[in-house]
């Protein structure tokens, strides 16, 4: 019960990682604020969080929106009184050549802006005051090292690193902890969608992963759990690979 009776926010809630944080951080008492774009899959979540026993309440809307996410934070606080932990977690992804890419301003909307628009509100409006927070910001193994097909996406994903490090400068002064979880190939709806366009497309990268699977979104959940817990009480700036060795393991070989 790391979390109990604590107030936190995970944006993109409603499937995947998101989901699946949802419900750990439910699960060790927290009141779980969960965004989503569809506010039926937010219900659905927060429904599965309340069948279980847990406390949340959903606050949907289009995350990459300055207006929402100070809406939705206001909300949260007019409800439950302040905002405890935020989870930066909604991501967007496609694939298209550079010269031919059209998604830029989505996708660096949503994978960029949107952490930093929730992270000022919630800041601005209850960690600042209160002199306590913890932001935990999720980028990718895109952020550290780039592959053909999605520029947008290792664009945003590189500058949420920056954005994490700044934040922790600035913020520190507050007792507002910030950092990052890199995931790595990670079994959710993204992937799904992304090898049903191009069914080989993964197939080269599952046989690079030295523990030799994909991660289960659960196991990307405790990360943030981790990262957002007093066990981290010392910890921010950082940025934590959860990756199965995929960056430790050169370029030149195979995992062997």
């Amino acid at each position: 019960m790391r979390f109990k009776d604590k107030v936190v926010v995970i944006t993109g809630g409603g499937s995947g990682m998101g989901l699946a944080a949802s419900k750990l951080f439910a699960a060790e008492g927290a009141i779980v604020a969960v965004n989503d774009v569809k506010a039926e899959t937010a219900e659905r979540t927060v429904a599965a969080i309340k069948a279980a026993g847990g406390r949340a309440l959903a606050i949907p809307g289009d995350v990459a929106s300055k207006e929402v996410a100070q809406a939705c934070v206001a909300e949260t606080i007019e409800r439950h009184g302040r905002i405890d932990v935020l989870v930066n977690n909604a991501g967007i992804a496609t694939i298209q050549p550079a010269e031919a890419y059209t998604e830029w301003d989505r996708i660096i909307g949503v994978d960029l802006n949107a952490p930093f628009y929730w992270s000022q509100a919630a800041a601005a409006q209850s960690m600042i005051a209160n002199k306590a927070g913890a932001i935990v910001n999720i980028s990718s193994l895109a952020g550290l090292v780039a592959y053909p097909g999605d520029v947008g996406y290792i664009a945003a994903k590189a500058g949420v690193l920056g954005l994490t490090r700044s934040l922790a400068v600035e913020w520190a002064k507050y007792n507002i902890r910030v950092n990052c979880v890199c995931p790595g190939f990670t079994d959710t709806q993204i992937i799904k969608d992304m090898e049903a366009i191009d069914p080989n497309r993964f197939a080269e990268r599952r046989r690079r992963i030295p523990m030799q699977r994909a991660a289960q979104p659960e196991e990307m959940a405790k990360a943030m759990a981790f990262l957002a817990s007093d066990d981290a009480s010392y910890i921010t700036g950082a940025t934590l690979n959860v990756d199965g060795g995929q960056i430790a393991l050169s370029s030149g070989w195979s995992p062997g």
